[in-house]
C-alpha cells in the first residue's frame, strides 16, 4: 500500500466495507481510508439502496434516517407499505406491523408485485404492475390535490412550492396511472383518505423503491405526500425504510461514504474536515477526489486505481457481469480482502486478512431508529482471525500512524467525543423535521423533473418482469454456506411463476424454458408460486447458480450513484 501510494498517489487506492461491521469498525475503516492512505474513494454496502433513503430524506427534512421507532409503526392508525415484501427481508419489524393490525387494529396498504405475506393480513391489499411503484406515488400525491386532501395550513406556508407540484401533476390523467399500474382510479383516492383522516400515519418504502431505478426521485414524491397531507413533524407520522444489512445506518453515520464525514457532516464541509483532521492529525483528502462504489469499480478497471481494500464486501457475487467486476478485479496491482469466509472475490486476492465474525467480537451497531445496540463476545476467535478493528489498527500503525486502540471501547471513546450524544443508551435521538430550506431553494426545477411522466409502451418491449429478491432464511450469499438454513430453503434452481402464465405458455413444473433478457439467455426449469403476480417471475438473490443476475443489466442513479440491478424485463420460452 506504501508503495502504490508513494509511486502512483493517495488516489490509487480504493475501499468497499459491509454494512454487517460494527459501528467502531466502520469508524476506523473510515479512518484508515481518509487519514491512512490519504483517499475519499471509499463506499459501504448501504451504497445498494439505503443511500436513495438517506439522501433524499436529508435533502427534504434535513434527517438521514427513518423520522419513526417501532413504537410509532405498533401503534400507527394507517400504514402504507410499498415495494416491500418486508416478512421475508425484516420480519422483526414486520412484526411490528401485525402487532399494530391485531392490537391497534391499524390500516394496512400493500403496494406491491407480488402477493406479500403482509398482503394477506392487510386490510387494503392492491397488486400493481411490476416496476410501476413510482407511477403510483405520482397517483397519490395527485389524488391527494384533485380530492381536496390536502392540509391547508401546511400547504399554506409555502404556497409557491404548493403551486409548482400542482403544475407538475397538471398533464397527468388518474385513467393514465390506472392503467400504467393496474390500480383502480377509485383506490388511489381511498389510500389518501385513509392516510389523511388517521392519526398516526406512516409510510414504509423498501427495496421496490430504495434499490430501484428512480428510488432517490421516488422517496422525494413519498415525502410530497407526506409534506401536503400534513404529516411531517406529526406524532407517530412520516416517511420511514427498512434495510437488508444489520449496520447500513451505521455506516451511513460513521462516514463510510465519500460525501459524509462521520455524523453525517458533509465531506465538504471546512469546519468539518477541520474538526476531524485536526482530532486525527491528518490532511483530509481533496473535496473533489471522493468516488462512490460503481465509479470505484470503472476506475479499478481503467488502472487509474492500483490498489483495493475490501472489508468484508463480495463485488464480484453481487454485481451482474454486465458490471465486468472480474476484469476490474484482475486489472490491480495490490487486492486485500478481509473476510471471515473465502468468498469470490477473496478468491481474487493478493492477500485474504483473516476477520472473525460478529459472536468473536465487542461493539455496538445502529438500527433503523437511531438506537445504538450492544453486541458482546459470545466465543473465542477461531485460528489466525482477529477483529477487523485489530487488523485495521496494525495496518495503520504499519503505515505511520500512531493508533493506540487497545479494544472496540477505546474506538468508541474516540467516537463519544468526535459525535457527542450518538451513543445514547438505547434511546433515539429526538429529531424535528425541517422543510423550510427544501421548499423555499430550488424545489420548482426539481419538482418538475421529479413528476415527468414516462409511457408504458417505452419502457419495455419484453413480456415478463423478472424479480430477483430476498428469502426469509437467507441473508446476502454467505446463508447459503450454511447446510441448515440450505435444508429449510434450497436453492431449487428453478425461475418461480404465476401458475396461470404456466399453464398458458404450457408449463409445469420442472420444465426446461429459456430467459431471455437484453444481455443473453440462460435455460433453467420453472416452479410454481402463488405469491408471484401474473406477468411477473423471480429467482432469490441468495444464488448464483444459475448466474440469473447475469442477465441484469445495471442503471445508476445519477443523483446518488446507487445501482439498480434487480429488476428487469425478459422473455420465456420453452426450450
Amino acid at each position: 500500500m506504501a508503495e502504490i501510494k508513494r509511486e502512483h498517489g493517495p488516489d490509487a487506492i480504493a475501499g468497499l466495507a459491509t454494512a454487517r461491521c460494527t459501528n467502531e469498525e466502520l469508524y476506523v475503516f473510515q479512518k484508515l481510508m481518509r487519514a491512512g492512505f490519504g483517499t475519499n474513494q471509499l463506499d459501504s454496502s448501504a451504497r445498494y439502496g439505503h443511500m436513495n433513503f438517506v439522501l433524499a430524506s436529508k435533502h427534504a427534512i434535513g434527517l438521514g434516517r427513518t423520522s419513526n421507532d417501532w413504537e410509532d409503526l405498533t401503534k400507527a392508525k394507517t400504514i402504507i407499505v410499498i415495494g416491500s415484501n418486508i416478512t421475508e427481508t425484516n420480519p422483526l419489524t414486520a412484526v411490528r406491523i401485525k402487532e399494530a393490525i391485531q392490537v391497534y387494529k391499524a390500516q394496512v396498504v400493500t403496494l406491491d408485485s407480488a402477493v406479500t405475506n403482509m398482503a394477506k393480513l392487510a386490510s387494503h391489499p392492491f397488486l400493481i404492475k411490476p416496476g410501476t411503484e413510482g407511477m403510483v406515488i405520482d397517483g397519490l400525491v395527485k389524488a391527494a390535490i384533485v380530492y381536496d386532501l390536502v392540509d391547508e395550513e401546511t400547504v399554506g406556508k409555502h404556497p409557491r412550492a404548493f403551486d409548482e407540484l400542482k403544475g407538475a401533476l397538471e398533464d397527468l390523467s388518474f385513467e393514465q396511472v390506472s392503467a400504467q399500474t393496474g390500480l383502480a382510479v377509485e383506490a388511489f383516492k381511498e389510500i389518501v383518505t385513509m392516510f389523511v383522516e388517521s392519526p398516526r400515519s406512516i409510510i414504509l418504502c423498501a427495496e421496490g423503491i430504495v434499490r430501484r431505478t428512480n428510488g432517490y426521485q421516488n422517496v422525494l414524491k413519498l415525502m410530497d405526500l407526506a409534506w401536503i397531507t400534513g404529516k411531517i413533524g406529526q406524532p407517530g407520522c412520516g416517511v420511514n425504510t427498512v434495510t437488508e444489512e444489520p449496520n447500513e445506518q451505521g455506516a451511513v453515520d460513521m462516514g463510510v461514504a465519500p460525501e459524509f464525514l462521520p455524523g453525517q457532516a458533509r465531506f465538504d464541509d471546512a469546519a468539518a474536515r477541520d474538526r476531524f483532521a485536526s482530532a486525527w492529525d491528518a490532511s483530509l483528502p481533496s473535496v473533489a477526489s471522493g468516488t462512490h462504489l460503481v465509479e470505484i469499480l470503472k476506475r479499478c478497471k481503467s488502472g487509474q486505481i492500483k490498489a483495493l481494500y475490501v472489508l468484508g464486501e463480495n463485488p464480484l457475487a453481487t454485481f451482474p457481469a454486465s458490471m465486468e467486476v472480474r476484469a476490474a478485479l484482475e486489472r490491480l496491482e495490490l487486492l486485500v480482502v478481509q473476510d471471515p469466509f473465502l468468498t469470490e472475490t477473496a478468491k481474487m486476492a493478493h492477500f485474504v486478512l483473516p476477520a472473525c465474525t460478529y459472536a468473536e467480537k465487542e461493539g455496538t451497531f445502529t438500527n433503523l431508529e437511531g438506537r445504538v445496540l450492544r453486541i458482546r463476545q459470545a466465543m473465542d476467535y477461531l485460528g489466525e482471525s482477529l477483529p477487523d478493528w485489530h487488523i485495521m489498527t496494525a495496518l495503520a500503525n504499519a503505515m505511520g500512524c500512531q493508533w493506540e486502540y487497545q479494544s472496540a471501547n477505546d474506538i468508541q471513546s474516540e467516537i463519544m467525543k468526535l459525535l457527542p450524544g450518538y451513543y445514547n443508551l438505547g434511546q433515539p435521538r429526538k429529531f424535528v423535521p425541517v422543510l423550510d430550506q427544501y421548499l423555499s431553494s430550488g424545489y420548482a426545477t426539481e419538482v418538475k423533473a421529479r413528476y415527468r411522466t414516462t409511457h408504458a409502451s417505452e419502457e419495455h418491449t419484453r413480456p415478463f418482469a423478472l424479480v430477483m429478491g430476498q428469502l426469509l432464511m437467507h441473508s446476502g450469499k454467505l446463508s447459503a454456506q450454511a447446510s441448515g438454513l440450505i435444508k429449510i430453503a434450497p436453492n431449487t434452481g428453478k425461475l418461480r411463476m404465476n401458475i396461470r402464465d404456466m399453464e398458458r405458455l404450457g408449463l409445469q413444473d420442472g420444465t426446461k424454458v429459456r430467459l431471455i433478457s437484453d444481455r443473453g439467455s440462460l435455460q433453467l426449469a420453472v416452479q410454481p408460486d402463488q405469491s408471484i403476480a401474473p406477468g411477473t417471475c423471480f429467482f432469490p438473490e441468495h444464488f448464483n447458480e444459475p448466474p440469473v443476475k447475469d442477465l441484469m443489466t445495471v442503471s445508476v442513479d445519477a443523483t446518488t450513484g446507487v445501482p439498480s440491478f434487480k429488476h428487469m424485463w425478459v422473455s420465456v420460452e420453452q426450450v
